[in-house]
């Protein structure tokens, strides 16, 4: 085995743990999303919300505390109402009346 191959691994295998529920999570939601977009009923405009951190139920992949998790997605639900109320309004996302 050459040396450097030798260093990769050893690098990938005490950095990376390729045994971790990190690693096992990627797999899981990866194979989730292939499923989900390869069954051909996803509109365009909603492929972003099938990424593999929206997949991630457990919360394991991104490596934020539970509070930022908290903040992102309070700010996400603001955001959302607000589009909501202004598309009750009759207000175009660039802000002119419709």
């Amino acid at each position: 085995m050459p040396v450097l191959l030798f260093f990769y691994l050893l690098v990938f295998k005490e950095s990376v743990d390729p045994d971790s529920s990190q690693i096992e999570q990627i797999r899981h939601t990866e194979l989730l999303q292939a499923i989900w977009l390869s069954t051909g009923n996803i509109k365009k405009e909603d492929i972003p919300k099938f990424s593999i951190y929206e997949l991630d139920s457990l919360n394991i992949i991104s490596n934020k505390t539970l509070a930022e998790q908290q903040a992102e997605r309070e700010k996400k639900i603001a955001e959302q109402q607000k589009a909501n109320m202004l598309n009750w309004m009759g207000v175009k996302p660039n802000g002119k009346q419709q």
